[in-house]
């Protein structure tokens, strides 16, 4: 097992993604014995308002893990391919960029926590310095900021 691999699996298994796993805000798809390196598909628990199932795959790539942020797009496990444009999360706002359609056809986040995004986006590292990944973040770094971002309502209720 390459050195991104372990420290990637290890970390499924540290307190703070288990601590979200309980909390039912995010979880592994499968065992993480199930992961074809170098990717993985979590899932990240969504206001039914803007995703009517509660939550929503996503497929990452992990490669280089943690040095290089990980990327990932929305994901349908059952057809094992990326979710229909139909079935992104229906949101609003700064929170409805993260999902764009019209960027990279969907195939990646736009956001300052996802690889494919970062690149050309450094004023990002200024605007957004809590979510620039950095190479001492984990994968719940990534987790948490997309819930945020689907859970507008109950976070910001958690922030008063």
């Amino acid at each position: 097992m390459k050195p991104d691999e372990s420290l990637f699996k290890s970390h499924l298994e540290e307190a703070p993604f288990l601590a979200g796993c309980d909390a039912g805000r995010w979880g592994l798809f499968g065992e993480i014995k199930d992961i074809i390196w170098p990717h993985a598909i979590l899932w990240v628990g969504a206001d039914k308002m803007i995703v009517p199932a509660g939550n929503i795959h996503l497929r990452f790539n992990v490669d280089g893990y943690p040095a290089a942020a990980p990327t990932s797009c929305p994901w349908d496990v059952e057809k094992n391919t990326r979710l229909d444009n139909s079935q992104y999360p229906k949101l609003t706002g700064k929170s409805a960029k993260v999902f764009r359609l019209d960027w990279m056809g969907g195939a990646a986040l736009y956001a300052p926590v996802d690889r494919s995004a970062m690149a050309g986006h450094g004023q990002w590292q200024q605007q957004f310095p809590a979510w620039w990944w950095q190479a001492h973040f984990t994968v719940v770094n990534y987790l948490e900021f997309v819930h945020r971002c689907l859970n507008p309502i109950r976070d910001e209720n958690q922030q008063t």
